[in-house]
Order: structure tokens, then C-alpha cells, then sequence
């Protein structure tokens, strides 16, 4: 039977808030919030089971997290949150194992290259390129991907489901995006949510720009093209700065004819599902995804 996290949603805000206020602040240098994101990441438990594989996809080293034994064709390409500056497998090897337990396949955790060192495009190439390695080294169908992501990382799925799509390729079984950021360019109508705050949105924005086009699509994928998606999980909360481009991402999709499955909560904040070791709420949403992607999964084979 799966332990259940006990964390009760008033304390985890409680105990969270004045964590994130503390490290997402944008006079903190990004080597900084990236060190203490990934020392504070331990305390997120992993589901008994767990077993991390460190490998190289593309020219990144990722992480092959399983829990339990694998069942069907596929796996999953996660993409971490974190702005496009800070973030990596470590802060996100809890959520990656969640969702791994309630799909039985792999989930592929991918180090992409960070802002501003290395600003767009170079994330969403490094997602293709694990894309590809999946397929040539790994051997996994195309068809069979999922590709995913929370915060940055959603924007990074979505703009890399749209070069495969417009490439004509073999493209992915289906996209799953939490809390996805879609168009950085877009300023935020409040100060801050639980998680993010305004100031610090806008730095990442700047350092994952560059000297690039703010409508360049893989940079604010909203403004690329729909079309030709697979199907869909968009999760948003009702509290979050990004709800309101949520919106307008599940407009465009349903506008695109994507099959999509939208789901809010008003009791969760931006990219809780990496808190789901903790949160029963948080565990709940992967399982409703994880229900989600076997079922797609299964019309794939009937």
C-alpha cells in the first residue's frame, strides 16, 4: 500500500513561503539559489523503490528514475522548473519518483543547460536532443514519449513539442505541463505568489533572453503554433502569477484542436507536484496525470 504524505496544505505554506521569499529574490547571485535549491531538496522523500540511474542524453547528463518494476512501452521526458536559471535532477528526483510510481515506466530527469550562461535556445536544443537519444540510444518509439515539465521546464516542453510537430517527425505521445511558463514577456498583475515573485520572474526572463527575439516561440512558446500538439495535460492554480497565461495556453490549445486535459486547484500554489513526498494534495494531482498518461497510453496500443 503507498504511504500517504501527511503535511497538512496551512503548514506546507507556512513552512515554504519564507523559503521561497528567501532564495528566489533577484539580488541573490543564481550559483547561490541554485547550491541552496539543491541542499534544501534532500528533505523531499523519495517513494520506496527508487532507483536512479545517472546517464548522458545528448550532450546532457540526466537521470533514469524508476520505482518499482516497469510495465508498457514508454517513458517520460521531465523537464525541472526553476526560472530557466536555477533547478536540476536534484530538486526535482522526488516528483520525477512520484510520477514514475503511478505510471510504472520511466522517468528521464534531463540537466539542461541554464540561463544566463547559456540563454534560449539552448534549453529547448538540449530537450530535442534528449528527445532524439531516447529514441536512438535508449530505443524507445517516438510515439511513446511523453515529453513534460513545471514552470520553465513546461515552456521548454511545449516549444520543443512544437519543432517536432513542425518538423513532421515522429513526434511524442503527449505533453504534460504544470504550471507552465509560456511567455516570460508577460508581467504579472500581483507582486507575488507563494512561490515566485515578480522582480525575480522578470531577471529570469532578462538572463534567459539573451540578446534573442522576445517572440521567438521557443523562447514565449504562446506564441507558436498549436497545431498538430499531442494530446495534453495543463495543470494551473487559481493563486499562481501564471494562472492568467495558463488560461490563454489552454485557449490556444483548445483553439488548436489539441486534445486537453485542464485541470486548476485553488488550494495548490506554482508547481507544488515537487513537493508531492510531502503534500497529499501535491501526490494526488501526479496520480490524476499519471491516470491521464496510462490511459493515453493505452489507446496508443488498442
Amino acid at each position: 500500500m503507498k504511504a500517504v504524505p501527511t503535511l497538512p496544505v496551512p503548514l506546507a505554506r507556512a513552512v515554504l513561503h519564507p523559503w521561497f521569499r528567501l532564495v528566489f529574490q533577484h539580488r541573490l547571485p543564481w550559483r547561490a539559489q541554485r547550491v541552496l535549491l539543491d541542499l534544501v531538496a534532500r528533505v523531499q522523500p523519495l517513494p520506496a523503490g527508487t532507483k536512479v540511474h545517472a546517464l548522458r542524453l545528448g550532450n546532457r547528463p540526466a537521470e533514469r528514475i524508476t520505482v518499482g518494476a516497469v510495465s508498457g512501452a514508454g517513458a517520460v521526458l521531465y523537464l525541472h522548473g526553476g526560472g530557466h536559471t536555477v533547478g536540476s535532477p536534484a530538486t526535482h528526483r522526488s516528483l520525477a519518483a512520484h510520477l514514475a510510481r503511478e505510471i510504472h515506466r520511466p522517468v528521464y530527469l534531463l540537466d539542461y543547460r541554464l540561463a544566463p550562461e547559456h540563454p534560449c535556445p539552448a534549453s529547448t536544443t538540449d530537450a530535442l536532443d534528449a528527445f532524439g537519444a531516447l529514441v536512438a540510444v535508449e530505443g524507445h518509439a517516438p510515439e511513446s514519449i511523453v515529453i513534460g515539465g513545471d514552470s520553465a521546464g513546461g515552456g521548454i516542453a511545449l516549444a520543443a513539442a512544437q519543432q517536432l510537430a513542425a518538423d513532421r517527425g515522429p513526434g511524442p505521445a503527449a505533453l504534460v505541463l504544470i504550471s507552465p511558463w509560456v511567455d516570460p514577456s508577460q508581467v504579472a498583475d500581483r507582486e507575488r505568489d507563494l512561490v515566485i515573485n515578480r522582480r525575480w520572474a522578470l531577471a529570469c526572463a532578462a538572463a534567459h533572453l539573451g540578446a534573442g527575439d522576445p517572440s521567438d516561440p521557443r523562447y514565449a512558446p504562446l506564441l507558436g503554433p498549436s497545431a498538430g500538439l499531442p494530446p495534453t495535460y495543463l495543470h494551473t492554480n487559481t493563486r499562481e502569477l501564471l494562472y492568467a497565461q495558463c488560461l490563454d495556453l489552454a485557449v490556444s490549445l483548445r483553439r488548436g484542436g489539441v486534445p486537453l486535459r485542464f485541470a486548476e486547484s485553488a488550494v495548490l500554489w506554482h508547481a507544488a507536484q515537487a513537493q508531492a513526498g510531502l503534500v497529499r494534495e501535491a501526490a494526488e494531482s501526479l496520480r490524476d496525470i499519471g491516470a491521464f498518461l496510462t490511459a493515453n497510453w493505452s489507446l496508443q496500443r488498442a
